[in-house]
């Protein structure tokens, strides 16, 4: 994990925001160069964050989501997917016999092949070996202007995922 500048993580309050950036694909990773550009890029998105502006890569897609997720649906047909029972046994499924992820999955209500990535989730959430994270960034959402941004410097599109810790 790469640490960069910022205020002392010991300042954190016990319950905190935090904004994680991942891109687009959950196997993508950048080289080191696009990953400083990114992380000076979300310094300047977000400058009275508390904690380092973090990057970090994982061997394997790992689940980010956003803070109140309580339902999934179909990204072709809009069907809500029963959160607790599918949904839950298709995550199991996914780490259950690697410790690379297969993300695949045919969703009961209309039998449309896609991936748990690209399920619709009732607040932002996906899969990522890559992410940006802000803690406490002290701002509102990205716009998509800084999205693109920073997938530029990335090399791949992002999205923002907030989450509470």
């Amino acid at each position: 994990m790469q640490r960069f500048k910022n205020h002392e993580r010991s300042k954190a309050p016990l319950s905190e925001s935090v904004l994680y950036l991942i891109p687009a694909d959950p196997s993508w990773q950048p080289d080191q160069a696009a990953s400083s550009r990114a992380v000076a890029l979300a310094e300047e998105l977000c400058p009275d964050a508390l904690g380092d502006i973090e990057a970090d890569q994982g061997d394997a897609p790992a689940f980010i989501n956003g803070a109140g997720l309580e339902s999934v649906s179909c990204p072709r047909c809009g069907g809500q997917l029963d959160f607790q029972g599918w949904w839950m046994t298709r995550m199991e499924e996914a780490y259950r016999d690697s410790s690379v992820p297969s993300l695949a999955v045919k969703v009961p209500c209309c039998g449309t092949e896609t991936t748990l990535n690209d399920l619709v989730y009732n607040v932002p959430s996906g899969f990522a070996r890559f992410r940006l994270r802000a803690w406490s960034p002290n701002r509102r959402m990205l716009i998509d202007e800084d999205l693109t941004r920073i997938g530029y410097a990335l090399g791949d599109p992002v999205r923002q995922i907030w989450s509470l810790i």
